[in-house]
């Protein structure tokens, strides 16, 4: 499956239905929270950012925590992120490719950079308090092998992807079984990209409206 294009989804309209931004650590106890490197780096308030989800969103991931077999548990990387975080992530992954690839134009480089880091200009998912970027861990607290990187950016981190082992495509499995059955979406090249209420949920749920604009 291929991402939708930024000119599909901005053209989706928005009906936000007020619900409020809470922390994961309060709605769900269960959750393991990791915090990824660049958002520490951001200092204190980004990491309290991180941690806030919508109220339905934290009800959903109680309910895909409780699909899991005993003694695994959902890892949260991050949740909410405000959109000057979205925007330094998203230059961080242009600059990165315009010195990857200098032959690309301007175009080039925006299409690309937006399959791996949602535009600023779109209302990126996680600036709405609906997106999850999730692994699972065991009972002795190590993440399964999920093939790949959470957070980095390759083929292999395709949710889709052929390029990983059985073991890898099994775990995979499971964090789909349990997202699926919770009504949360998944971004194709992020396997541990998830989100519910936004733009891209809108579209493949075949929604008339998303129901969370940016906050």
């Amino acid at each position: 499956m291929q991402p939708i294009s930024d000119k599909q989804l901005i053209k989706i309209p928005i009906k936000d239905n007020g619900e409020k931004l809470i922390c994961v650590k309060d709605c769900c106890p269960q959750i393991v929270i990791r915090l990824g490197a660049y958002i520490k780096k951001d200092g204190k308030k980004a990491c309290l950012n991180a941690c806030l989800v919508r109220e339905d969103v934290g009800r959903r991931l109680n309910f895909a925590q409780n699909l899991l077999p005993k003694g695994y548990k959902i890892m949260l990387r991050c949740g909410y992120r405000p959109l000057s975080l979205q925007k330094k992530r998203y230059l961080w992954m242009y600059n990165k490719l315009k010195k990857k690839n200098p032959t690309w134009d301007e175009i080039k480089l925006s299409d690309e950079t937006s399959k791996f880091v949602a535009s600023p200009d779109i209302i990126p998912p996680h600036s709405t308090g609906g997106a999850l970027d999730i692994s699972i861990i065991n009972a002795e607290g190590r993440q399964l092998d999920m093939g790949a990187q959470l957070g980095s950016f390759n083929k292999k981190t395709y949710t889709d992807s052929r390029e990983i082992s059985s073991l890898a495509k099994n775990n995979r499995k499971l964090l789909i079984k349990i997202m699926t059955k919770a009504g949360f979406v998944n971004y194709p090249t992020e396997w541990w990209h998830w989100s519910y209420g936004d733009r891209y949920w809108t579209v493949i749920k075949k929604k008339k409206f998303s129901i969370y604009d940016g906050i």
